[in-house]
């Protein structure tokens, strides 16, 4: 019985039905992977749009006034953003440091497709935050900058706040210090983190926040308390299979040989007893929490 070896087999598989190639990882490198590409790529559903004070006074010229309309109407009509996203974003282990970082997306405001589906890279760049039912248009940029702070762009944090100060989670009783967007992404850049201070006040990073290593704390957790609670299940079936047979061998029956394993049906992952086929134990909300809308 290896539980966590079932799981690592279980996402390998699911990864080439969605035509991805991974090379061979643990399991908790798998996990961490497939929550990656969950939180990067955007669930297909009808979302309410609202735009910030500052992009709708903006000046915006065509054509990309008007593909911003039709990227507003996909939203609302519940189309696939993805094509618009960053080829990046649809790579398991590529990192987004700006959307671990901020929670902030960014997609490319065009309408021409190359070869592969994609939008093709534009001069300017949308940034959004978006949930289950809503999305926020914050400000459309330069794709590219002089100074390549693109993704640094502190001013996105205070449009947030004069615009939907509730997606932000104040910290009191922390001064944070106040650098520009050049220090702000050599620091991102190498790594480290710097609380978000705006206008005066900090903020916790809506994103919340990556490692050292440039990975993101939040995938890195959900995947040890899945991992954790394998292992937990794991040795408590070791615990009852011992038992088992200890009870019958005080009764002196023939010894009942048990084994476990964790198998996927139907979008729900199940503990099956291997010599009976019977299911043992439902991991209700598993499956969901692991591939979300990426299945």
């Amino acid at each position: 019985m290896d539980l966590l070896e079932d799981l690592n087999e279980i996402l390998n598989i699911e990864f080439e039905k969605m035509g991805y190639r991974t090379d061979k990882k643990d399991t908790h490198g798998m996990l961490t992977a497939f929550f990656n590409l969950q939180d990067k790529t955007i669930s297909i559903k009808r979302r309410s749009v609202h735009i910030s004070k500052e992009l709708r006074e903006k000046n915006i010229e065509e054509p990309y006034e008007s593909y911003l309309k039709q990227i507003r109407n996909k939203f609302k009509n519940g189309k696939d953003i993805n094509p618009h996203l960053s080829k990046m974003s649809v790579r398991p282990y590529q990192k987004d440091l700006l959307l671990y970082d901020w929670g902030i997306h960014h997609l490319h405001v065009n309408n021409n497709f190359d070869d592969k589906g994609f939008i093709e890279r534009s001069d300017y760049i949308l940034f959004f935050i978006i949930n289950e039912d809503n999305v926020y248009f914050i400000d459309v940029t330069k794709h590219k900058l002089e100074d390549r702070t693109e993704f640094s762009q502190q001013n996105l944090l205070r449009i947030v706040k004069r615009n939907w100060p509730h997606l932000l989670t104040s910290i009191k009783g922390i001064t944070g210090e106040e650098i520009d967007d050049k220090e702000y992404k050599e620091l991102r850049d190498g790594g480290a983190m710097s609380l978000i201070k705006v206008d005066g006040e900090v903020f916790a990073p809506m994103g919340g926040g990556y490692s050292t290593a440039k990975t993101s704390i939040v995938h890195t957790q959900k995947s040890d308390q899945i991992v954790m609670s394998l292992r937990h299940l794991e040795e408590d079936l070791k615990t009852r299979k011992s038992s088992l047979k200890e009870y019958t061998s005080y009764l002196k029956i023939t010894p009942i040989e048990t084994d476990f394993k964790l198998v996927l049906e139907d979008k729900t992952l199940y503990i099956i007893e291997i010599n009976s086929g019977n299911k043992i134990i439902e991991a209700e909300g598993l499956f969901s929490s692991i591939f979300g809308h990426l299945v």
